[in-house]
């Protein structure tokens, strides 16, 4: 049956018309236009909504991690990202499935449709058998998944200088460390299971999952492995994503190895292009945000991570200026633990507009297309059709609840159509996410999941915590914040 869905309010290109509704036939829109011009053209279609809501494209997480539970809550404290790393080993095991199900399903009561969900392995050595366990979670969820197995093979213990570092441990800390902190696959096994995922789940018809490719992250993986990457995911027409420039000593890391930046090195090695995405992105230098605008590189933004891991504030207003296509993710670590993708765009919006007359603004339009179209390109590439409400694009919607949002001291014609992209940005939470339809198919009514009871899946998940007691935290802490305090004025390799 063919569906009508109409709004007082409807958005586009991040800017909102008065006028502008959807008819969607099976998983597509078919056509957008006046609401009087579709009931006229298809007087048979259901109508859904009214002048109660709000009708907005599905939302896009560009980057996550799909924990199901925030890490403080198992017993990780937030710290700088290098010393909370080497606390993560110590998490209670959560099974993929149940992992992503529960993530899938706090995204779709956020407006969410589809993440790029980049994986942290219960078991390295399951690898294989948990990607697609964690796709299968996602699509009974009901969301889009651009999966990225991750792979590393170096500096996973410090990014340099490990004897440095192994020589100021105390002895009894030193024993306990294995010989080599190599815990991956190698690259020929984690190749071949990529191209087992590849021709068994990669799907560029509907885009309800992508197998890409994740060299974890610059200082974790190798030149060689860098460029393997991305001449896999270009034979076969899919992306790359990598962690990149999250904190100071990451740059620093690049300096002290190459004498350059990060950005500058993946474009000498041949890793830069409109097939790349990059997480975080932090300590990006003005150089390299005019490469990566030039060569078309992805970034996936995550300011609430960055801000609960001390790693600092992206330039994203410079980025977006220059023309980088920028994405929102939530990478798992939300500022209230809580996955609420609209008020992480409500705080990236406040972040990147700094003080100062000569800062670049951030308007409220990109904002609401870096939630959108432009986090759908990044995550699942530029033809696919996400994130916009016109014919031909599948049909990922949300009806957001106007009354509620707008709230009832202002007049009936307040605000002008022109401010309502700021007036939502400031108002909007996943409280007023009302109805969300995926590929067709409404699968949140009332903010409640149509087909599965998330709080039975919650129960199931603290029934299956793999915890072993209480753990000790790891103690490098305190090693590694003297460690890289080193780095702070350091200038060159010492080995």
């Amino acid at each position: 049956m063919q569906t009508i869905v109409h709004a007082r309010y409807s958005l586009n290109n991040g800017a909102f018309a008065q006028d502008l509704s959807v008819c969607v036939d099976g998983e597509y829109i078919v056509d957008a236009g006046a609401y009087s011009d579709l009931t006229s053209r298809y007087p048979e279609a259901e109508r859904v909504g009214g002048d109660d809501y709000i009708l907005v494209p599905a939302f896009t997480n560009a980057h996550d991690h799909g924990r199901a539970v925030g890490t403080l809550a198992l017993g990780i404290p937030d710290d700088f990202l290098e010393l909370w790393l080497s606390d993560l080993a110590r998490m209670p095991g959560i099974p993929p499935y149940l992992a992503s199900l529960h993530s899938g399903l706090q995204l779709l009561q956020s407006g969410v449709t589809a993440v790029a969900h980049s994986h942290n392995p219960v078991s390295w050595t399951d690898l294989a058998s948990e990607i697609p366990q964690a796709i299968r979670g996602y699509a009974d969820a009901g969301v889009r998944v651009a999966m990225h197995p991750p792979i590393v093979d170096q500096n996973l213990l410090v990014y340099a200088e490990r004897e440095r570092f192994l020589d100021f441990l105390p002895a009894y800390i030193r024993a306990r460390l294995p010989e080599s902190d190599m815990i991956a696959p190698d690259a020929d096994e984690y190749f071949a299971i990529l191209d087992d995922l590849y021709d068994n789940f990669h799907d560029s018809a509907r885009h309800r999952a992508h197998i890409q490719v994740s060299p974890a992250g610059g200082q974790w993986c190798s030149d060689p492995l860098i460029i393997r990457a991305c001449q896999w995911a270009q034979e076969r027409g899919t992306r790359v994503q990598m962690h990149m420039l999250e904190t100071r000593y990451q740059s620093i890391y690049a300096r002290k190895t190459w004498g350059k930046n990060f950005i500058g090195r993946l474009d000498d090695i041949g890793a830069l292009g409109d097939w790349l995405t990059l997480a975080h992105m932090v300590w990006v230098e003005d150089d390299e945000i005019e490469l990566l605008a030039e060569r078309g590189a992805g970034v996936a933004h995550n300011i609430s991570s960055n801000l609960r891991l001390r790693s600092g504030f992206a330039p994203i207003a410079e980025m977006v200026a220059a023309g980088v296509p920028v994405g929102i993710g939530l990478d798992g670590h939300t500022l209230d633990d809580d996955q609420d993708f609209l008020r992480e765009m409500r705080l990236v919006w406040t972040i990147a507009n700094r003080s100062g007359m000569a800062s670049p603004d951030l308007s409220a339009d990109a904002l609401w297309n870096m939630g959108g179209a432009v986090a759908a390109a990044i995550s699942f590439g530029a033809d696919a059709p996400l994130g916009r409400l016109e014919a031909g694009g599948l049909a990922d919607l949300v009806l957001l609840d106007w009354a509620s949002a707008k709230g009832k001291w202002s007049p009936a014609d307040y605000p002008p159509a022109a401010l309502l992209p700021e007036f939502l940005l400031r108002r909007i939470k996943r409280d007023h996410v009302r109805h969300v339809m995926r590929g067709g198919e409404w699968l949140i009514c009332d903010g409640e999941h149509v087909n599965v009871d998330i709080e039975d899946v919650e129960r199931e998940i603290w029934e299956r915590l793999e915890f072993e007691g209480e753990e000790a935290p790891s103690q490098l802490g305190s090693y590694l914040r003297r460690f890289y305090r080193h780095w702070d004025d350091a200038e060159s390799p010492s080995e």
